[in-house]
């Protein structure tokens, strides 16, 4: 599309700070502080229209991702079909290149010019379901109890193993709270599954996905939720991409010719879920199995054939998905 108006905005948690600039005159900028929250982004349209005359749909804003902190505009831009660009925060800072001191003005100038530059490369803002919303929530509750359940375990492990006459009371405190994590982690898990089947799409989505051999309710939750329903990408290499499972070359020159390698750049998250699930599929003699014991012997190394079930599993997840028809476990492929 072609944009008049490229804006910039840098997110804090009570504020917002926009730079926006013509593209008949990207030199002179225009600065203004909002509050950041639905009233202040309407003076902040009000104050650019005033300015400028434009419409909403011939700009483009971009934003540094922040998380909770962009939802308000997030909201409004979604209410409003305006052009919201949400820009993943390492990619916007490696781009700026070499800097000397900040500041919230300088910050939102450059994402401005971050915006024009890569317009072509822009990716609009799309809201979530609301019930995407709740299951993002509700997984990183429960993964937030599960790791202070685990240091639970692990405190009170060593205090048995070691102490345990002296420690009885804070064993069985720690015992007791452990118990508690259990029901509330149950109690999450009753609520997933609520909120799925409260969706038919999505509901059907989790079905096929966890179909696929070895892939379990957690990891195929995840999938669904990662991908916005399959809506946020269209091939499971992309989904590898961001999941850090996908290699990519390793060469420059004559002189560096390594092996292809993924990138530490991923939702270790879901990497770590997809790596359990390939683990599990070597347990017992199946194709998986089979394919595994096959390339040991041909000298190939753990972690690169271990790299290449992964990627099976999620390629096998969205064929699933996208043929609307579940996994057949005797064929090992999507029926």
């Amino acid at each position: 599309m072609n944009y008049r108006l490229f804006a910039g905005i840098d997110v804090s948690k009570m504020k917002i700070d926009v730079v926006f600039f013509l593209i008949e005159n990207p030199d002179e900028q225009f600065h203004g502080t909002f509050s950041n929250s639905e009233e202040g982004c309407t003076g902040m349209m009000a104050w650019i229209r005033e300015l400028t005359g434009f419409s909403i749909t011939e700009m483009l804003f971009c934003a540094e991702d922040t998380g909770l902190y962009t939802l308000p505009i997030c909201t409004f831009f979604d209410g409003q079909g305006g052009n919201l660009w949400v820009e993943n925060a390492l990619r916007l800072k490696r781009s700026l290149g070499l800097k000397r001191g900040k500041s919230d003005k300088a910050d939102a100038a450059e994402i401005a010019s971050y915006g024009f530059l890569h317009r072509r490369k822009a990716v609009l803002f799309k809201l979530p379901s609301k019930t995407i919303s709740e299951l993002k929530h509700l997984l990183s509750c429960r993964k937030q109890l599960v790791k202070q359940q685990t240091a639970l375990k692990n405190a009170s492990g060593e205090l048995e193993a070691f102490d345990g006459d002296s420690a009885d009371f804070t064993l069985d405190i720690r015992k007791s709270l452990i118990k508690e994590y259990d029901k509330k982690i149950d109690m999450i898990e009753a609520e997933l599954l609520r909120c799925v089947k409260a969706d038919k799409v999505l509901e059907e989505q989790y079905r096929l996905v966890n179909s696929v051999y070895c892939i379990g309710p957690q990891t195929a939750m995840f999938i669904v939720v990662l991908t916005q329903g399959f809506s946020l990408f269209d091939d499971p290499r992309k989904f590898a991409c961001y999941c850090g499972i996908a290699p990519f070359g390793n060469t420059s020159g004559t002189t560096l010719k390594g092996k292809p390698k993924v990138s530490h750049l991923a939702n270790k998250r879901i990497k770590t879920l997809l790596t359990m699930c390939a683990l599990n599929t070597i347990k017992k003699d199946n194709e998986f199995k089979r394919y595994y014991d096959r390339k040991i012997k041909e000298g190939k190394h753990h972690s690169s054939i271990l790299n290449v079930l992964r990627n099976k599993l999620v390629s096998r997840a969205f064929a699933a998905v996208l043929k609307e028809r579940p996994y057949k476990k005797d064929l090992g492929i999507a029926a």
